[in-house]
């Protein structure tokens, strides 16, 4: 998806959210086709867009996961973990599935495809 969203930040009572027109909305509930896909915390949201962290980090702190849990779940080391989580990595899409599932997320929610 390539089109540009037109979208804004409000903040009511100390939480921030992301706000788009309600046709674009449905279009991408449409693209998406199931609500799950397109669900992503605006705690996790923020700390990706906002604070330039990795969005397998932005998860992973967002679930209150330490590196090291992760690593055991996913038979890797801790290590591992941490260069998965540095802004230059590319994991493979293999990968991102494995650490989705880790997470009990869908895999759009942390690639942020289709």
């Amino acid at each position: 998806m390539n089109a540009h969203i037109d979208y804004r930040i409000n903040e009511i009572d100390g939480r921030r959210y992301a706000v788009v027109p309600l046709e674009q909305f449905t279009a991408l509930m449409e693209q998406a086709g199931e609500a799950e896909s397109l669900t992503i915390p605006n705690e996790v949201v923020s700390r990706h867009l906002v604070d330039d962290v990795p969005m397998i980090r932005a998860w992973r702190e967002y679930l209150d996961v330490s590196q090291q849990e992760l690593a055991s779940r996913l038979d890797v080391s801790q290590s591992q973990v941490a260069q998965w989580e540095r802004l230059e990595a590319r994991p493979r899409h293999t990968t991102f599935k494995r650490i989705a599932s880790a997470l009990g997320i869908h895999i759009s929610q942390l690639t942020l495809e289709e």
